[in-house]
Parts: structure tokens; C-alpha cells; sequence
């Protein structure tokens, strides 16, 4: 299904469509999505939402003597497809998805970082983006979702690192101080790197490796995080380094 989607069912299964996978370019941000289906199963929001729709479709079907194993099989099925978890859910299980993230190995930055992907393309409203992911109406609106995480990420460094956005335009500050306004790349925006940008030394601070700032091979490091490999108009590695041993 070449649709941009992922969907958690009962039993805990999980359905990943391929267009996910064709508009997402980086494992971080698809972790993101994984994550948060992830949340959805653990607290069970689709078994929860769909019990009172399926005992009264169940009960209609006994009414009309249709009680085989392939009608309730229909029943079952038409009915998932028709769930949508509520907005309550929906921030549960964001939440959970970032706890997830920042207990592996993926830049906790991405959680925010893939909302602003979604709105570089589609707005940032809630209604105009393609899958029952990120569709319903009643769902939080994209800058919502993305402004949530971005004060998750904040808190989660120590308040050290915040994403300041001014002018449609985000810059990363470091304890109050401007540190970097990403340039675009070929297949992110400047905003979109900003916020990966951000959790990598959110990272550094939250797991104590902050150490000295350094370049190597053209890549920003912060003791031992790497934190982002200039592109375009952004500042050197070796000028950064500079910088961010000025105001860490």
C-alpha cells in the first residue's frame, strides 16, 4: 500500500505500509511512527475503542440470525476499520513514543523532527495529511505534536537545549544562547534539522557525555555524541566546536 500509514490492530499486530517508507529517508523518524503504534497497543486503545461498536454489532447479528464464524469475521473486520482512537489516546501514546526513543540508540530529536517534515509538506493543521495515522479531525494538530515534543526534548536535556521559532524560521539555542540555524538539505528542510540537531546534544546532556566540543572529519562532536556535519550556508564544524565550548 504505497499510502503514508501505520496502524496498530488487536492482538498487538502492527501494519507498516511501504509508502511509509518512501516518504520517510532516515531510520529515526520511522522509528518515531513504530513507537507510537507501539504506545497504541501497549495501552490497548484499539481494544478499548472498539469494544462498544463491536458488542453492538455483535448483538444486531444475533437479532438477524447471522451468528456464523464468517459473519461475525466481517463484523470483526468492518468495524476495526472504522476505529479511530480519540485525542486523549493520541497524546498518550506520543508520550510513550518518546520515552521509547529516548531509551534506544535513535536521536530523540526526530520525534518533533518528523511533525515538522509533516508540516513542511502538508500544514500544519490536522485534517490534510494522507492516513488514519495522522488524519482524524479530532486528533492534535501537527505543530501541536511537533511543539510537544520540541518541549519534552527540552526538558529532557535539562532545559540546556530549546528550538526557538521565530518567523517560520527554527534556530537551536543553547543555555539561552543562539547556537545554530540549520540550512536545508537535499532531503530535509533547515527546520526539520534544527530539531535533530537539538536532540543530539539534548542527548549528550540527559546521558552526562557532554564533555568538549570538537570537529572531526567534518562533523560536530559533544564529548562523544556527533552531533551534526555542516552543510551549505552553516558554519563550520571547527567554528561550531568553537562556539558551543562557549556556551555549554
Amino acid at each position: 500500500e504505497n499510502s503514508f500509514n501505520a496502524f496498530c490492530t488487536l492482538g498487538h499486530n502492527m501494519s507498516v505500509n511501504t509508502g511509509l517508507y518512501n516518504y520517510l529517508n532516515n531510520e529515526d523518524e520511522i522509528a518515531v511512527v513504530l513507537a507510537h503504534e507501539m504506545g497504541h497497543g501497549q495501552k490497548e486503545h484499539v481494544r478499548k475503542s472498539l469494544k462498544g461498536t463491536l458488542n453492538a454489532s455483535i448483538l444486531g447479528s444475533i437479532v438477524a440470525e447471522a451468528t456464523g464464524v464468517e459473519a461475525l469475521g466481517n463484523i470483526l473486520v468492518n468495524n476495526i476499520s472504522a476505529v479511530h482512537v480519540t485525542k486523549p489516546q493520541e497524546w498518550e501514546a506520543d508520550n510513550l513514543a518518546f520515552d521509547y526513543i529516548t531509551q534506544s540508540d535513535y536521536n530523540p530529536g526526530a520525534c518533533a523532527a518528523i511533525w515538522q517534515r509533516v508540516m513542511d509538506q502538508y500544514g500544519s493543521g490536522s485534517k490534510n495529511f494522507v492516513g488514519d495515522i495522522f488524519n482524524p479531525s479530532d486528533h492534535p494538530s501537527h505543530k501541536e505534536r511537533r511543539d510537544s515534543y520540541a518541549k519534552k526534548l527540552a526538558e529532557y536535556s535539562g532545559g540546556k537545549v530549546k528550538i526557538e521559532v521565530k518567523d517560520d524560521v527554527a534556530t537551536v539555542r543553547v543555555n539561552g544562547k543562539e547556537f545554530l540555524t540549520p540550512a536545508a538539505s537535499d532531503t530535509m528542510s533547515g527546520n526539520e534539522r534544527a530539531y535533530f540537531v537539538a536532540g543530539a546534544l539534548a542527548k549528550a546532556y540527559h546521558n552526562g557525555t557532554a564533555g568538549e566540543a570538537y570537529a572531526s572529519d567534518d562533523t560536530l562532536y559533544f564529548g562523544d555524541q556527533a552531533v551534526v556535519s555542516p552543510i551549505g550556508a552553516d558554519a563550520s564544524a571547527e567554528e561550531l566546536a568553537a562556539l558551543l565550548n562557549q556556551i555549554k
